[in-house]
């Protein structure tokens, strides 16, 4: 009979933490809007940082082959290098519970934190997706125009069609065709929708998955509102502009507090890193007055 108590017990508190964990991911899904948004490596256990290939130097056109049979063609010189995703990013979110909280609460209290503890790892992984598009436009200048594309930032107070095409004009110039994303604040989220040219989401067709949090399509771009971007500040990037790499997905740990204080603590865990690809020039950085 012992034995049987003990693996109910068991079986009981493992059901609980899936469906903790379940609630945390679901949450974390809802409030991490830009996750699908860039490009994410694996990173398997054991490694400290994840190195991403690139071209540093790529062939030149192909050249004529020579047709007298004996002359050989040039050989081309190809460069690669790295970029480097350190996973260093170890986040945590411990808290306590008391018994009499638990036992006196109306709601579920361990439910309710797992909420908002998925919620708050979902914003701090957008966080870094938006301070890795700001890195971007440090690393190439040239990327940072006015909202109303000028080339100096900082002056316009409205996004117009100009900053969008002009945003547009620098991707294309580098033949940059994946994916592409909009971001931008709730402020200019109006501006946004005066344009003629705007493609409300409802309109994409029923084939057409939306993530959350997006709003429609402006020459190619999908666009999404955030309220982690600046008011006065829209990204327009693809989808290889940052790369993140999750290491270890939410953990979830409780253990119970010193029997004096009648407690259990908690713990969710996240480890992670990101970093900005190919020099910045895959992002560009509308920011006006």
């Amino acid at each position: 009979m012992a034995d049987t108590i003990i693996n109910s017990a068991n079986s009981t508190a493992a059901t609980e933490r899936e469906i903790i964990l379940s609630i945390v991911q679901d949450e974390l899904l809802r409030a991490s809007m830009l996750r699908p948004t860039v490009t994410e490596y694996p990173a398997n256990p054991g490694e400290k940082s994840v190195s991403i290939p690139k071209f540093s130097a790529s062939f030149d056109g192909p050249a004529d082959i020579n047709t007298d049979g004996a002359t050989v063609s040039d050989f081309q010189d190809i460069a690669f290098a790295v970029d480097t995703i350190d996973l260093t990013e170890h986040k945590a979110i411990p808290y306590r519970i008391t018994d009499r909280a638990s036992l006196q609460s109306s709601v579920n209290v361990k439910a309710e934190a797992a909420k908002s503890a998925g919620k708050q790892m979902g914003i701090y992984m957008d966080d870094q997706i938006i301070a890795r598009l700001r890195e971007a436009s440090a690393a190439t200048p040239d990327h940072k125009i006015d909202l109303d594309g000028a080339a100096v930032a900082g002056v316009a107070t409205a996004l117009t069609l100009d900053g969008i095409t002009e945003a547009r004009r620098l991707l294309n110039v580098q033949n940059l065709n994946s994916e592409r994303w909009m971001v931008l604040s709730p402020d200019l989220e109006k501006d946004l929708l005066d344009l003629d040219q705007f493609r409300n989401a409802e309109k994409y067709g029923s084939r057409e998955a939306l993530l959350n949090g997006e709003i429609g399509r402006v020459y190619g771009f999908r666009v999404m509102v955030h309220n982690g971007v600046s008011s006065n500040e829209a990204f327009a990037y693809e989808k290889e502009a940052v790369g993140i790499a999750v290491q270890q997905e939410v953990k979830f740990e409780e253990q119970r507090a010193d029997v004096r204080l009648q407690a259990t603590d908690y713990a969710f865990t996240m480890l992670m890193g990101s970093v900005v690809l190919d020099g910045g020039k895959k992002v560009v950085h509308l920011q006006g007055a």
